[in-house]
C-alpha cells in the first residue's frame, strides 16, 4: 500500500487534545445542605451506573478516536497494489448494429446496451483500466485503456447506433492483438448475439462475458433490394427485392411501392416461417427520383420494413441518322425514348447540326473521312477507317457473339442468318464482338479519334430488324459510343462506406440539370439538422438507411443515392442463447466476485461519516438518561 499525501499523517496529532478533553475531571462545589437523607439515596443509585457511564464515556472516546483516523487516512489517499486489488483490463465491445433498433421492453436493445456498458463501468475497481469499443460496420475504439470513469461514461453518452451490420471477427481480431499486461484481461460482449459465428483462440489470460441483451424473437424484412435499368430504355426500369419471415408462424405482409411518393403498386406475400420469397416489379418513370418500397409489417425492427432507392434522371442522346430510308432502323431509334433523334439524308450530309450530334449512324453510306465524334457504321465506313474489305461473306450464320460486352449485353443472336456480307481485315485496335466462325460481323473501335462501331453487313437484307434483339443492339450502341452507362450508376453504396468528393460528384452527374450546380450541403436520411458542409475534400460516411440528398447553395434539393439494411444477419433479430464463438479450446469465462468499486479515500470518508453518526446516537442516548 502507498499513500499520495502522506503529510495527512500530521493530523495524527488531534488525538492529543481529544484525550486531554476527557482526562479533564469537573470541579466539585460545596455546598452546605439540611440533611444527607436524601443525598445518600442519590449516590448509592448513582455508583450503581459508574461502571456502565464509563463504559460509554470511553466507547465515545475510541469512536471519536476513529473518526479522526479513518478522515487522516482519506487525507493521505491510500492506493493498493494492483497484485492486492487484483486489478483488471477490461474491454468492453458494444454491438452498434442495426438489430440494435430492435424495440425491447424497457426501450431500443442499444439503450439496455449502453445501461449495462455503463454498469460495468461503474464498478471499476482501483487498478483497473478500460477500452470501449464499438462494432458496427467498422470497429472503433471510442476510448483507448483508461482509469477514469468520467471520461468513459461521457464517452459512452455519445455513442449512436449505426444501420449497418456488425464486423465481429474485427472485434475478436483487436482483442487477440492486444499487447500483453500482467492484470487479467476481462473481455465483456454487449450484444444481442444476432451474428455469424466467428472462428477465435482465446489469448492466454483473458476472460469472456457475453452480456446478452433483447428478447424480442419475431419479424419480418426487407433483405434485398436493388433497381436496375430495363433494356433498350432509360425509363423502364425493374424493382428487384427479397423479403424474409423471421417468424415462427405463417405471415401475410402487404407491400407497396412508391415513386416520388406516389403509389404505383401495391401487393401482398404469404411466406411460411423462417423462409423467404423474391419478387421482381416492372415500372416506368420519365423524370427519374425516388423510390420506396414500404411493408405493412408491425414487428419490434421496424428499420428493415422500408428499402430505398434513387432513380437517375433522364438523358436523351442527340443521335444524327444519316439515311437515305431505312424504316426498322428509324423506328428503332426514334421509339428510344433516351434518344433524341434526327434524320438527315446523305445528300445533305456534312450539313451537321450545331451542336454536333452525340452519335451519327451512317446506314449503307459513309463520308469520305472519318468523323470526329461516335459514329455507327452499317454496311459502309470511310477508306481511312481501318477495316479492308478482302471480299464477301455469303449465306453466313452468327455462331459466337460477346454476351458480356455492352453493345451485345441482353441480345440473343443465335442462328441469326446473313444472306451477303463483307469479309474484313481488321487492323489492330479493333474487338470483334459478333463472329461466324472466325469471321468479324460486328466490330468495336475505342481509339482515337472517337468510339466507333461497324456492322459488316446490310441489317434490311437479315431478319435482324424482325427479332428482339434488334432494337435492344441498336440503344446498346448508341450508349455505349455516347458514353451513357446503365447498371453502374443505379448501384447504391453499401452502409458503412465512406465516399470521396469524386464519387458524390459522380452520383450528382445522374440527377440532369442539378449537375451543373455545385453541392453546398450532404443532407443525410435523419434531416437537414444532420447535413454536413461538402467540399472537394469532404469524405461522405454512409451509416444510415435512407435518401442521401444533395442541398444547393439556394437551398435546392435532389437525391442523390440511396442505402439500405439489405441484411439477412440483421434481419433474424432472435438473440443468440451463446457467444456464437467457434474455437479449439473453452472460452474461460469471468468469474463473479466483490470488488471494490470506488477509490479507498472515499470509502474511508463514507465509513468516518458513519461513525460520526454512532457518535452522534451515543451522545444523544447520554443526555437523555
Amino acid at each position: 500500500m502507498a499513500f499520495a499525501q502522506p503529510i495527512a499523517f500530521s493530523l495524527f496529532a488531534l488525538f492529543i487534545p481529544i484525550v486531554l478533553l476527557y482526562l479533564l475531571k469537573q470541579r466539585r462545589r460545596h455546598v452546605q445542605v439540611s440533611t444527607l437523607l436524601f443525598w445518600d439515596k442519590i449516590l448509592r443509585d448513582e455508583h450503581s451506573v459508574t461502571s456502565l457511564t464509563k463504559l460509554r464515556k470511553l466507547l465515545s472516546l475510541l469512536l471519536q478516536l476513529l473518526i479522526v483516523s479513518f478522515i487522516v487516512l482519506a487525507l493521505a489517499r491510500p492506493t493498493f497494489s494492483k497484485d492486492l486489488l487484483g486489478a483488471r483490463r477490461l474491454v468492453i465491445l458494444l454491438d452498434v448494429s442495426a438489430s440494435m433498433m430492435t424495440q425491447e421492453t424497457g426501450g431500443t436493445r442499444f439503450e439496455l446496451v449502453r445501461a449495462r456498458a455503463a454498469e460495468e463501468i461503474r464498478s471499476m475497481s482501483q487498478g483497473d483500466s478500460a477500452m470501449l469499443t464499438v462494432v458496427g460496420p467498422d470497429v472503433d475504439i471510442v476510448v483507448p485503456f483508461s482509469d477514469s470513469r468520467r471520461s468513459l461514461l461521457d464517452a459512452l453518452e455519445k455513442i449512436h447506433v449505426t444501420h449497418g451490420s456488425a464486423k465481429w471477427s474485427g472485434a475478436f481480431e483487436l482483442v487477440r492483438k492486444l499487447a500483453p499486461d500482467p492484470r487479467e484481461t476481462h473481455v465483456y460482449v454487449i450484444s444481442d448475439g444476432a451474428f455469424d459465428p466467428v472462428a477465435f483462440e482465446p489469448p492466454d489470460r483473458t476472460q469472456f462475458a457475453f452480456v446478452r441483451i433483447g428478447e424480442a424473437m419475431d419479424n419480418a424484412g426487407i433483405t434485398a433490394f436493388q433497381v436496375r435499368p430495363l433494356p433498350g430504355t432509360p425509363r423502364d426500369f425493374e424493382i428487384f427485392f427479397e423479403v424474409t419471415n423471421a417468424c415462427q408462424q405463417n405471415r401475410r405482409i402487404p407491400f407497396e411501392v412508391r415513386v416520388d411518393d406516389q403509389l404505383v403498386d401495391a401487393a401482398e406475400l404469404t411466406l411460411p416461417p423462417n423462409s423467404s420469397e423474391v419478387r421482381s416489379i416492372r415500372q416506368v418513370s420519365s423524370e427519374g427520383g425516388r423510390v420506396e418500397l414500404v411493408l405493412d409489417s408491425k414487428d419490434a425492427f421496424a428499420l428493415d420494413n422500408r428499402a430505398f432507392g434513387v432513380l437517375p434522371a433522364v438523358e436523351r442522346i442527340r443521335v444524327l441518322l444519316v439515311t437515305e430510308n431505312n424504316l426498322f432502323l428509324e423506328s428503332a431509334l426514334g421509339t428510344d425514348d433516351g434518344i433524341a433523334l434526327e434524320t438527315m439524308s446523305p445528300a445533305l450530309y456534312p450539313g451537321t447540326p450545331n451542336p454536333p450530334p452525340d452519335v451519327t449512324v451512317f446506314d449503307r453510306w459513309a463520308p469520305q473521312t472519318t468523323p470526329d465524334g461516335p459514329a455507327v457504321f452499317i454496311a459502309s465506313w470511310p477508306a481511312d477507317y481501318g477495316l479492308e474489305t478482302v471480299g464477301e461473306l455469303t449465306d453466313a450464320i452468327v455462331t459466337d457473339w460477346e454476351s458480356g460486352h455492352a453493345v451485345t449485353a441482353h441480345t440473343n443472336l443465335k442462328n441469326l442468318t446473313i444472306p451477303k456480307g463483307m469479309k474484313v481485315v481488321p487492323k489492330e485496335g479493333f474487338l470483334p464482338i459478333v463472329r461466324s466462325f472466325g469471321d468479324p460481323l460486328v466490330l468495336v473501335n475505342p481509339t482515337a479519334p472517337a468510339q466507333s462501331l461497324a456492322i459488316a453487313f446490310d441489317t434490311t437484307e437479315t431478319d435482324l430488324p424482325l427479332r428482339v434483339a434488334y432494337p435492344i443492339l441498336i440503344a446498346n450502341a448508341i450508349r455505349y459510343l455516347a458514353e451513357v452507362t446503365t447498371d453502374a450508376e443505379w448501384q447504391s453504396p453499401e452502409i458503412g462506406s465512406i465516399l470521396t468528393a469524386n464519387a458524390v460528384e459522380a452520383y450528382q452527374q445522374r440527377q440532369g440539370h442539378h449537375a451543373s450546380e455545385p453541392i453546398a450541403r450532404i443532407v443525410p436520411p435523419s434531416g437537414a439538422e444532420e447535413s454536413k458542409v461538402f467540399s472537394e475534400r469532404s469524405l461522405t460516411p454512409v451509416m444510415s438507411a435512407g435518401v442521401y440528398s444533395g442541398e444547393t447553395a439556394g437551398h435546392e434539393q435532389f437525391p442523390l443515392f440511396a442505402a439500405n439494411v439489405n441484411s439477412r444477419r440483421e434481419t433474424h433479430i432472435a438473440p443468440a442463447s451463446t457467444l456464437p464463438v467457434t474455437s479449439t479450446k473453452p472460452i474461460p469465462e469471468i468469474a463473479r466476485g466483490l470488488r471494490l468499486g470506488v477509490d479507498p479515500w472515499l470509502a474511508l470518508a463514507t465509513l468516518a461519516l458513519g461513525v460520526v453518526c454512532a457518535e452522534w446516537w451515543l451522545f444523544h442516548r447520554r443526555i437523555v438518561e
